[in-house]
């Protein structure tokens, strides 16, 4: 597997939903109402009917949430 991270030459991975959503641990649902909210990242319109989000705005994303006391 390439490690996209280490080399800046790689393209940065855009992902489907499904991928976003085993990253997250959040369902659909959940994805769509944070969408609307403003409170998640807004994908990239590919085409009329395919979205996609940047891998690296969903690990900021994460990284960004506060830490449970």
């Amino acid at each position: 597997m390439i490690d996209t991270h280490a080399n800046d030459n790689y393209p940065e991975r855009l992902l489907k939903l499904k991928e976003v959503r085993a990253i997250t641990s959040l369902g659909t649902s959940t994805i769509y109402r944070r969408l609307a909210a403003g409170t998640f990242p807004k994908p990239r319109v590919l085409s009329d009917a395919c979205v996609r989000w940047r891998e690296t705005e969903i690990i900021a994303w994460i990284k960004g949430l506060p830490v449970a006391a």
